[in-house]
């Protein structure tokens, strides 16, 4: 069977041209592939290096854009967000690429890699999650002699060994969290990353309370002493145990009670005030600790609140009080809910906390209508900020100090922004196919030893 395939077929007759005894007209008709291949893998490292070179001056403009706060001017909450909007990077890319461009204006040696084009965005990436300026060098030359997938494995284990030898008790609290997310199912996971102590204690109240609800006086130990079967049930008791602790909190004894509420007392001449007599009378409101607002902060909260009218003598003696109402009824709240699922302020994505906003205030004859209210968030609930709201064709739009904010950018990216501009203004920069190529030998690396090295030069 020697020299034989799968049903008697000679290998000679399965060998490729290129392969054969004489070689050489297999090798010329190999030659022009490999060449064109080559060709087409130079010219793509080549242009990778130079967007790596483009990105460069990205991040520096988007660092000298952000430290001037130029954002702001435009209305937006923070540069990632006005990123969102005018460039069309999802929040999280828009918040990396700060973060990279603030840490670069602290690493001039990676900084100056990423612009000659030796390094590649996802290298630098990596690198200013853990660089210093004492280590910047050796982790550098790692760098060079490693791909990006391997870079990224050495700066994991840098920031772990970083973390733990900084821990402390501030830094402890520091890493307790508790979020939230939506699974498919539609269920919502709450998760609360704590100490082991304090971890104890709320699962120790959570099981108190679970069992105080089943009726059960005895000791929570015996929910953790049960059988398996058992502990199914009563872990499903947890969830009543937890809510009935939120529901204590938020609305004491008062099962129908606001979970949150906020007391403001005002008079209505007051909340009406124009805004120029309203700077005239720096707090013209009162929260119920004593603090007194401005008119403009008064109509804020009155815009989506419960309102009881008060009627008192001269002397401040009350004759009669009202029964309490929405400023925007249920059905209608609802309805606005349905139409507005995120805040209205342009660019604005904010699904949480969205209050009812009347665009001509009720205290000002305005209509509780859906074509007279929007749904904003507390960062961008228009009063107290100079910035202006207009219905045009059933449409919130939204001025400051007489200009539209945030109007359609162009889309279409002119010339001199292009891919000629890009090696144009790289033209200083000798790049080529091998620029930014990576110096990695194939053999294993022994990352232990290499972390173990940069942690050494940290504490240095």
């Amino acid at each position: 069977m020697d020299g034989m395939v799968g049903g008697g077929l000679d290998v000679e007759h399965v060998t490729a041209p290129d392969e054969r005894a004489d070689g050489a007209w297999g090798a010329d008709a190999g030659r022009p592939r490999r060449a064109a291949s080559e060709a087409l893998g130079d010219r793509i490292a080549e242009q990778a290096y130079h967007l790596d070179a483009a990105m460069h001056r990205l991040l520096t403009d988007l660092r000298a854009f952000d430290a001037a706060n130029h954002w702001a001017d435009a209305g937006a909450r923070s540069c990632a967000s006005w990123l969102s909007w005018r460039v069309g990077w999802d929040p999280g890319t828009a918040r990396e690429h700060l973060r990279v461009a603030r840490a670069l204006g602290e690493l001039p040696r990676i900084d100056a890699a990423l612009r000659e084009g030796r390094l590649s965005y996802s290298k630098v990436r990596a690198l200013t999650r853990v660089a210093t300026p004492a280590i910047e060098m050796a982790l550098l030359e790692d760098a060079h002699c490693t791909t990006a997938a391997q870079l990224e494995i050495i700066c994991r284990a840098l920031r772990s060994v970083q973390r733990q030898e900084a821990l402390s008790v501030d830094d402890v609290r520091a890493r307790r969290v508790v979020t939230r997310h939506e699974r498919d199912d539609g269920m919502v996971v709450i998760e609360a990353v704590l100490p082991a102590d304090e971890a104890t204690v709320v699962f120790a109240a959570i099981e108190h309370e679970a069992v105080r609800m089943n009726g059960d006086h005895a000791s929570c130990d015996r929910a953790r002493d049960v059988s398996a079967g058992v502990e199914t049930a009563s872990r499903l008791d947890r969830a009543d145990g937890l809510l009935a602790m939120c529901h204590a909190v938020l609305r004491g004894g008062v099962p129908d009670r606001s979970p949150v509420e906020v007391v403001l007392t005002i008079s209505r001449e007051a909340l009406a005030t124009a805004g120029a007599t309203a700077a005239a009378i720096p707090a013209i409101g009162c929260l119920a600790d004593g603090t007194g607002v401005s008119a403009e902060t008064a109509r804020r909260l009155a815009c989506d609140c419960g309102v009881v009218h008060l009627e008192e003598t001269a002397d401040g003696q009350p004759l009669s009080v009202g029964r309490r109402t929405r400023s925007i009824p249920t059905a209608i709240a609802r309805a606005l809910a349905r139409r507005d699922t995120t805040c209205r302020f342009p660019g604005c994505t904010n699904r949480r906390f969205l209050d009812g906003h009347h665009v001509t205030h009720w205290i000002h004859g305005g209509t509780t209508s859906l074509d007279n209210l929007c749904r904003l968030c507390p960062s961008h609930h228009v009063h107290e900020r100079g910035v202006t709201v207009e219905m045009r064709d059933g449409e919130p739009t939204f001025f400051h100090r007489g200009r539209q904010l945030y109007p359609e950018p162009p889309r279409v990216v002119s010339t001199p922004l292009g891919w000629p501009s890009i090696r144009a203004a790289n033209a200083d920069v000798d790049l080529d196919a091998t620029t930014g190529q990576c110096s990695w030998d194939g053999r294993p690396i022994a990352y232990g030893l290499v972390v173990d090295s940069l942690a050494h030069l940290a504490r240095v």
